[in-house]
Formats: C-alpha cells, structure tokens, sequence
C-alpha cells in the first residue's frame, strides 16, 4: 500500500529557541525580542552608508519613530506604532508614484 506524502514543511529556529512553522505561522510562535534581535542585526540601505558602524534597522525605526512623537505629540500610541511599521515594511522604491 502507498504512503501519502508527508505535507511540505518549512521552519525557522528563532534565537529564542521558538521554531517558525513559515507555510503556518502563529502569532504564539512570535517573540518580540526575536524581532528586535533580528532588525537589530540588519544593515539600513544594505550598508550602503558613510561613517564606521552601519545603521541598523532597528536604529532607524527608533530614530523615525522618535521624530514623529516629537513632531506630533498628541499621536496615540496606535499612530506611533504606525510609524515604526512604515519603517521596517520593504517597499517597491522602483515604481514610479
């Protein structure tokens, strides 16, 4: 008798020693902290920046986030919370607008 092949499966071991099921994934699956680490770690404008160290994107989403409390201090937190997004979210720079 043939076996039924086994599902796909695809998983990320994530620094909190959480795995990632990528073709199912749960928001229980997902530590904060494994994002932070993990933007933490990556290069803003791939490295392509002047000075000794990179600018990481968790930098940049702080940084962002900062000026837009400062330049709109009645914002909610959901509204914050929107700007930090907008900074790690990858968009198509290559359309025209």
């Amino acid at each position: 008798m043939a076996r039924k092949p086994a599902p796909p499966r695809a998983w990320q071991r994530m620094l909190s020693g959480r795995r990632l099921d990528l073709l199912d994934p749960s928001p229980l699956d997902i530590e904060i902290e494994d994002i932070a680490h993990g933007l933490a770690r990556v290069a803003r404008w791939n490295g392509q920046t002047r000075g000794a160290h990179s600018f990481s994107v968790a930098q940049h989403s702080l940084l962002v986030e900062a000026i837009a409390a400062h330049l709109n201090p009645d914002w909610s937190q959901g509204w914050r919370l929107m700007a930090l997004r907008c900074c790690t979210t990858r968009r198509n720079t290559s359309s025209a607008t």
